[in-house]
């Protein structure tokens, strides 16, 4: 965000919380500074950002005239994580199975499913593969 020449103060909102106004901290959250550069410059820092730093930014610059805000969406991404996969299992041949693979991130992850040999079929994409009637 920039200050225009003669603006006095810059604040700093996410959804409706201020966390700076000009150069008071109004954030306990000691991940977040204010960059200033130059006189202009009034750029919000937020070190280690996580998932619960996602979503709407509003700086507001109050000029000479009139106040002007800008808004900017920050979308954290966050790698997938297994958290839930079936056990190695023995059935019997002719039995259905149910193999179950789930997992966390965003955006949300795409699971899909393959089986180790060179003549095997695709199966259906999901969190969960049913197969009926086992074969060798």
């Amino acid at each position: 965000c920039y200050l225009e020449d003669g603006a006095s103060k810059g604040a700093w909102l996410n959804r409706s919380s201020i966390i700076f106004a000009g150069g008071d901290k109004w954030s306990v959250d000691p991940r977040v500074s204010i960059s200033t550069l130059n006189k202009r410059d009034y750029s919000l820092q937020i070190q280690n950002v996580d998932v619960t730093d996602d979503g709407p930014y509003t700086c507001s610059v109050q000029t000479q005239h009139t106040p002007r805000t800008m808004q900017v969406h920050l979308t954290v991404q966050v790698p997938p994580k297994i958290y839930d996969i079936s056990s190695d299992m023995t059935i019997n041949e002719g039995t259905n199975v149910t193999l179950t693979c789930l997992a966390t991130g965003k955006p949300e992850p795409s699971i899909s499913w393959r089986h180790i040999s060179p003549s095997a079929k695709p199966f259906e994409n999901g969190q969960y593969l049913d197969i009926y009637g086992i074969t060798r």
